[in-house]
Protein backbone atom coordinates (compact mmCIF):
# COMPACT_ATOMS: atom_id res chain seq x y z
CA UNK A 1 0.00 0.00 0.00
CA UNK A 2 1.39 3.40 -0.99
CA UNK A 3 1.27 6.50 1.16
CA UNK A 4 -0.61 9.55 -0.08
CA UNK A 5 0.15 13.25 0.28
CA UNK A 6 -2.62 13.45 2.90
CA UNK A 7 -0.73 10.97 5.11
CA UNK A 8 2.22 13.37 5.33
CA UNK A 9 -0.09 16.35 5.75
CA UNK A 10 -1.76 14.62 8.70
CA UNK A 11 1.61 13.61 10.14
CA UNK A 12 2.85 17.20 10.05
CA UNK A 13 -0.29 18.16 11.97
CA UNK A 14 0.87 15.87 14.80
CA UNK A 15 4.24 17.66 14.96
CA UNK A 16 3.03 21.24 14.60
CA UNK A 17 -0.75 21.73 14.35
CA UNK A 18 -1.90 23.98 11.56
CA UNK A 19 -4.39 25.73 13.83
CA UNK A 20 -1.55 27.64 15.56
CA UNK A 21 -0.38 29.27 12.31
CA UNK A 22 -0.29 33.05 12.25
CA UNK A 23 -3.42 34.56 10.60
CA UNK A 24 -1.45 35.81 7.58
CA UNK A 25 0.38 32.50 7.12
CA UNK A 26 -0.51 30.26 4.19
CA UNK A 27 0.77 26.94 5.49
CA UNK A 28 -0.71 23.66 4.30
CA UNK A 29 -1.14 22.03 0.90
CA UNK A 30 -0.17 24.64 -1.69
CA UNK A 31 -0.12 22.69 -4.96
CA UNK A 32 -1.17 19.17 -5.91
CA UNK A 33 -3.65 16.71 -4.44
CA UNK A 34 -3.98 15.14 -1.01
CA UNK A 35 -4.78 11.89 -2.80
CA UNK A 36 -1.63 11.66 -4.94
CA UNK A 37 0.67 8.71 -4.09
CA UNK A 38 4.10 9.80 -2.81
CA UNK A 39 7.22 8.45 -4.56
CA UNK A 40 9.70 10.46 -2.49
CA UNK A 41 10.05 13.55 -0.33
CA UNK A 42 12.30 16.60 -0.57
CA UNK A 43 12.60 18.97 2.40
CA UNK A 44 13.65 22.57 1.82
CA UNK A 45 13.40 26.03 3.34
CA UNK A 46 12.45 27.77 0.07
CA UNK A 47 11.16 26.53 -3.27
CA UNK A 48 13.38 27.41 -6.24
CA UNK A 49 14.12 26.19 -9.77
CA UNK A 50 17.07 24.20 -8.41
CA UNK A 51 14.89 22.54 -5.78
CA UNK A 52 12.33 21.51 -8.40
CA UNK A 53 15.05 20.22 -10.74
CA UNK A 54 16.56 18.15 -7.93
CA UNK A 55 13.16 16.71 -7.03
CA UNK A 56 12.55 15.70 -10.64
CA UNK A 57 16.00 14.12 -11.01
CA UNK A 58 15.49 12.03 -7.86
CA UNK A 59 11.79 11.22 -8.44
CA UNK A 60 10.75 13.01 -5.26
CA UNK A 61 7.22 14.12 -6.04
CA UNK A 62 6.38 15.69 -2.66
CA UNK A 63 8.25 18.85 -1.69
CA UNK A 64 7.80 20.06 1.87
CA UNK A 65 9.00 23.64 2.29
CA UNK A 66 9.19 25.83 5.37
CA UNK A 67 8.36 29.07 3.57
CA UNK A 68 5.17 29.04 1.49
CA UNK A 69 5.67 29.52 -2.24
CA UNK A 70 2.21 31.07 -2.43
CA UNK A 71 2.03 33.57 0.43
CA UNK A 72 -0.26 36.30 -0.85
CA UNK A 73 -3.32 35.71 -3.07
CA UNK A 74 -2.35 35.35 -6.74
CA UNK A 75 -4.50 36.50 -9.65
CA UNK A 76 -2.68 34.71 -12.46
CA UNK A 77 -0.02 32.10 -13.22
CA UNK A 78 2.31 33.43 -15.91
CA UNK A 79 5.01 31.08 -17.15
CA UNK A 80 7.38 33.99 -17.85
CA UNK A 81 7.07 35.28 -14.27
CA UNK A 82 9.50 33.88 -11.67
CA UNK A 83 6.89 32.65 -9.21
CA UNK A 84 4.45 31.77 -11.98
CA UNK A 85 7.08 29.58 -13.62
CA UNK A 86 7.64 27.69 -10.37
CA UNK A 87 3.91 27.07 -9.93
CA UNK A 88 3.65 26.09 -13.60
CA UNK A 89 6.44 23.51 -13.09
CA UNK A 90 4.60 21.88 -10.18
CA UNK A 91 1.49 21.50 -12.30
CA UNK A 92 3.33 20.41 -15.46
CA UNK A 93 5.32 17.69 -13.68
CA UNK A 94 2.55 16.64 -11.28
CA UNK A 95 4.53 17.61 -8.19
CA UNK A 96 2.97 18.29 -4.81
CA UNK A 97 3.89 21.10 -2.42
CA UNK A 98 3.18 21.29 1.29
CA UNK A 99 4.45 24.33 3.21
CA UNK A 100 4.68 24.32 7.00
CA UNK A 101 5.74 27.73 8.21
CA UNK A 102 4.70 29.41 11.48
CA UNK A 103 3.41 26.20 13.12
CA UNK A 104 7.02 24.95 13.07
CA UNK A 105 8.13 28.30 14.49
CA UNK A 106 5.76 27.99 17.45
CA UNK A 107 6.27 24.47 18.80
CA UNK A 108 8.78 23.86 21.58
CA UNK A 109 10.75 21.37 19.49
CA UNK A 110 10.64 23.37 16.26
CA UNK A 111 12.74 25.87 14.33
CA UNK A 112 14.36 27.73 17.22
CA UNK A 113 14.96 24.66 19.37
CA UNK A 114 16.63 22.87 16.45
CA UNK A 115 19.22 25.66 16.24
CA UNK A 116 19.85 25.59 20.01
CA UNK A 117 20.41 21.83 19.90
CA UNK A 118 22.87 22.28 17.02
CA UNK A 119 24.86 24.55 19.37
CA UNK A 120 24.84 21.69 21.92
CA UNK A 121 22.91 23.86 24.36
CA UNK A 122 19.61 23.52 26.19
CA UNK A 123 16.81 26.08 26.19
CA UNK A 124 14.47 26.69 29.09
CA UNK A 125 11.33 28.22 27.60
CA UNK A 126 9.76 30.38 24.90
CA UNK A 127 10.66 34.06 24.68
CA UNK A 128 7.01 34.88 24.03
CA UNK A 129 4.27 32.42 24.97
CA UNK A 130 0.86 32.09 23.36
CA UNK A 131 -2.32 31.89 25.44
CA UNK A 132 -1.90 28.14 25.13
CA UNK A 133 1.51 27.98 26.81
CA UNK A 134 2.45 24.84 24.88
CA UNK A 135 3.23 27.18 21.98
CA UNK A 136 5.23 30.35 21.53
CA UNK A 137 8.06 32.08 19.71
CA UNK A 138 11.82 31.95 20.19
CA UNK A 139 13.79 30.15 22.90
CA UNK A 140 15.63 31.33 26.00
CA UNK A 141 19.05 29.90 26.90
CA UNK A 142 20.80 30.29 30.26
CA UNK A 143 24.49 29.44 29.98
CA UNK A 144 26.31 27.43 32.65
CA UNK A 145 29.30 29.71 32.14
CA UNK A 146 29.29 33.25 30.79
CA UNK A 147 30.97 33.98 27.45
CA UNK A 148 32.08 37.13 25.68
CA UNK A 149 29.73 38.38 22.99
CA UNK A 150 32.46 38.05 20.35
CA UNK A 151 33.12 34.42 21.35
CA UNK A 152 29.43 33.58 21.15
CA UNK A 153 29.34 35.14 17.68
CA UNK A 154 32.40 33.09 16.64
CA UNK A 155 30.76 29.91 17.92
CA UNK A 156 27.68 30.64 15.84
CA UNK A 157 29.75 31.55 12.78
CA UNK A 158 31.57 28.23 13.03
CA UNK A 159 28.27 26.35 13.27
CA UNK A 160 26.62 28.01 10.28
CA UNK A 161 29.80 28.49 8.19
CA UNK A 162 28.53 31.86 7.03
CA UNK A 163 28.61 35.56 7.88
CA UNK A 164 27.65 36.90 11.29
CA UNK A 165 26.91 40.53 12.20
CA UNK A 166 27.18 41.78 15.77
CA UNK A 167 25.49 44.81 17.30
CA UNK A 168 26.98 45.55 20.72
CA UNK A 169 30.22 45.68 22.68
CA UNK A 170 32.24 42.60 21.68
CA UNK A 171 33.73 42.39 25.18
CA UNK A 172 30.31 42.21 26.85
CA UNK A 173 29.83 39.15 29.05
CA UNK A 174 26.80 37.05 28.06
CA UNK A 175 25.27 34.60 30.54
CA UNK A 176 21.93 34.19 28.76
CA UNK A 177 20.43 34.90 25.36
CA UNK A 178 17.38 34.48 23.21
CA UNK A 179 17.21 32.88 19.78
CA UNK A 180 14.48 33.23 17.18
CA UNK A 181 14.76 31.66 13.74
CA UNK A 182 13.81 34.05 10.96
CA UNK A 183 12.80 37.65 11.66
CA UNK A 184 12.75 37.94 15.44
CA UNK A 185 13.85 41.49 16.29
CA UNK A 186 10.34 42.21 17.61
CA UNK A 187 11.18 39.96 20.58
CA UNK A 188 13.80 42.39 21.94
CA UNK A 189 11.47 43.98 24.48
CA UNK A 190 10.22 40.58 25.65
CA UNK A 191 13.81 39.58 26.41
CA UNK A 192 14.45 42.83 28.25
CA UNK A 193 11.52 41.97 30.54
CA UNK A 194 13.43 38.77 31.37
CA UNK A 195 16.63 40.77 32.05
CA UNK A 196 18.27 39.20 28.99
CA UNK A 197 20.23 41.56 26.75
CA UNK A 198 21.24 39.40 23.76
CA UNK A 199 19.19 38.07 20.84
CA UNK A 200 20.34 35.91 17.94
CA UNK A 201 18.05 36.33 14.94
CA UNK A 202 17.78 37.61 11.35
CA UNK A 203 16.56 40.62 9.37
CA UNK A 204 17.27 43.30 11.98
CA UNK A 205 16.55 46.74 10.53
CA UNK A 206 19.06 49.57 10.83
CA UNK A 207 17.16 51.81 13.24
CA UNK A 208 16.20 48.89 15.49
CA UNK A 209 19.88 47.91 15.64
CA UNK A 210 20.96 51.48 16.41
CA UNK A 211 18.38 51.85 19.18
CA UNK A 212 19.45 48.51 20.65
CA UNK A 213 23.10 49.57 20.71
CA UNK A 214 22.23 52.75 22.60
CA UNK A 215 20.18 50.70 25.08
CA UNK A 216 23.01 48.23 25.69
CA UNK A 217 21.10 45.43 23.98
CA UNK A 218 23.06 43.04 21.74
CA UNK A 219 22.08 41.45 18.45
CA UNK A 220 23.88 38.61 16.70
CA UNK A 221 22.44 38.67 13.20
CA UNK A 222 22.61 35.74 10.77
CA UNK A 223 21.06 34.80 7.44
CA UNK A 224 17.29 34.20 7.59
CA UNK A 225 17.28 30.89 5.72
CA UNK A 226 20.28 29.52 7.59
CA UNK A 227 18.72 30.39 10.94
CA UNK A 228 15.76 28.13 10.10
CA UNK A 229 17.58 25.40 8.18
CA UNK A 230 18.42 23.32 11.26
CA UNK A 231 14.78 22.28 11.51
CA UNK A 232 15.11 20.24 8.29
CA UNK A 233 17.21 17.39 9.80
CA UNK A 234 14.78 17.36 12.73
CA UNK A 235 11.86 16.97 10.30
CA UNK A 236 13.72 14.35 8.31
CA UNK A 237 14.29 12.21 11.41
CA UNK A 238 10.64 12.51 12.43
CA UNK A 239 9.41 11.54 8.96
CA UNK A 240 11.91 8.67 8.70
CA UNK A 241 10.45 7.20 11.89
CA UNK A 242 7.01 7.53 10.33
CA UNK A 243 8.31 5.80 7.17
CA UNK A 244 10.07 2.88 8.86
CA UNK A 245 7.75 0.34 7.22
CA UNK A 246 7.84 2.01 3.80
CA UNK A 247 10.46 2.31 1.09
CA UNK A 248 10.00 6.02 0.41
CA UNK A 249 13.18 8.13 0.09
CA UNK A 250 13.48 11.47 1.87
CA UNK A 251 16.17 14.07 1.20
CA UNK A 252 17.11 17.62 2.17
CA UNK A 253 17.87 20.39 -0.31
Amino acid sequence: MSLLVKDFYNFLETIAPLQIAEPQDNSGLQIGSLFNPVSGILLTIDVSKDVISYALERNLNLIISHHPLIYKPITNIIKDDIKGNLIYSFIKYDLNLISWHTPLDKVSDGVSEAFIKALNLKSSDFILKEKNEKFGLGRVVYLKKSIKLQDLAKKIGKLINSWVMVVGDLETSVDSFGFCGGSGAFLKDELKKLKINTLITSDVKYHIAMDAYEEGFNFIIIDHGISESFVLPFLKNKIQDFLKNYNIPIEIS
